[in-house]
């Protein structure tokens, strides 16, 4: 089986039913993390930075000299994290998730030692559960959302009806039950099991439990020990259609929200009304954005008057260019207007 095809930001390319270039759905989990507290996360990255620098002291070197250089500065903040082993956990936490893919589908695998009560207790909690799927992608064509539940299954304990199943392997999910609930919420209101190799790839969604998810709770370092979440997917699913709000909220641009009061500085208004007429031509508009370079301000945030002779003199050769002389004389100086070309 291929890798599923991505586009540039990471999301599966799903092809269309209508035959239409296929389109990229947006990933459960970033949906999900949308209303994430993020405060102490933030904080942990934070304190890592500075055990990276502590760690590697040649980075606090490279950061004196690299000034304000974002692009520069923001590779030191990733070195620090790796020298911090930041992504540590997180890598052990994923290979212990394969592992225990890989057993359940009865797979031959090496289990570390330090992870074989790990298995074991995982082999005895899902013993009497039936699988409908596992590592399965869902998606919905409603919302342009796909992501992958690691299960869907029958667990007794919780009721006959399938459910959606997510196992965990950080220290704690107490900083990310909210997100998990909204995540599974997600997966149970798919309309397809999507496999990329066929066609299409829709499958019809078995009916799953609306009302409720399981969260397996198996910590990379916790000895083993499993603790099993019923979560509540009714008011995950709220929280999961707030956050397609907000994103769509997010979407909004400054002119979809704000109108400029037509009482501001006369110079400004006056450039202004000669960008939007060259604007107004779609052909014009790479020409426009090659003209006028970017210390000269924009229309949402303002134009940066000190250039004013330069705008002038790019906004002249564009209306030349594409002969649409602005009728408008200067504002603050009336009698002086163009030079009239000479034949």
């Amino acid at each position: 089986m291929s890798d599923i095809e991505r586009d540039r930001w990471g999301r599966p390319l799903i092809p269309q039913v209508d035959g239409s270039k296929a389109q990229g759905y947006t990933r459960a989990t970033t949906v999900s993390e949308v209303q994430g507290d993020r405060h102490n996360l933030e904080k942990w990255m934070q304190r890592q930075v500075l055990k990276g620098v502590v760690a590697d002291e040649a980075l606090l070197t490279f950061a004196r000299s690299a000034g304000d250089d974002k692009k520069l500065l923001n590779g030191l903040v990733e070195d620090a994290h790796a020298a911090a082993k930041s992504s540590q956990a997180a890598e052990d936490g994923t290979r212990l998730h394969d592992i225990l893919h890989a057993v359940g589908l009865g797979h031959d695998v090496e289990i570390p030692d330090k992870w074989v009560r790990h298995v074991r207790e995982w082999e005895r909690v899902t013993a009497d559960w039936t699988f409908l799927c596992r590592e399965q992608m869902v998606i919905s064509d409603t919302h342009k959302i796909a992501g992958t539940p690691d299960a869907i299954a029958v667990v007794p304990a919780i009721g006959p009806m399938p459910i959606i199943v997510d196992w965990k392997t950080g220290s704690s999910i107490d900083f990310g039950f909210r997100e998990m609930a909204a995540q599974l919420a997600i997966y149970a209101h798919a309309e397809f099991l999507y496999e990329h190799d066929d066609g299409l790839g829709r499958r019809p969604m078995p009916e799953v439990s609306l009302a409720h998810g399981l969260i397996v709770h198996l910590p990379e370092g916790g000895g083993g020990a499993i603790r099993l979440h019923k979560i509540d997917l009714v008011e995950g699913w709220k929280a999961a259609k707030r956050s397609m709000d907000v994103r769509e909220w997010r979407r909004k641009k400054m002119a979809d929200l704000t109108e400029i009061v037509p009482d501001g500085d006369p110079v400004e208004q006056w450039l202004r009304r000669r960008i939007m007429r060259i604007a107004a031509m779609p052909q014009a508009i790479p020409y426009l954005v090659e003209e006028m370079l970017p210390e000269y301000g924009s229309l949402s945030d303002g134009l940066d008057l000190t250039y004013e002779s330069a705008m002038i003199d790019a906004l002249d050769k564009l209306e030349d260019a594409f002969q649409v002389p602005f009728p408008e004389r200067h504002p603050t100086k009336p009698t002086t207007g163009r030079k009239k070309k000479t034949k």
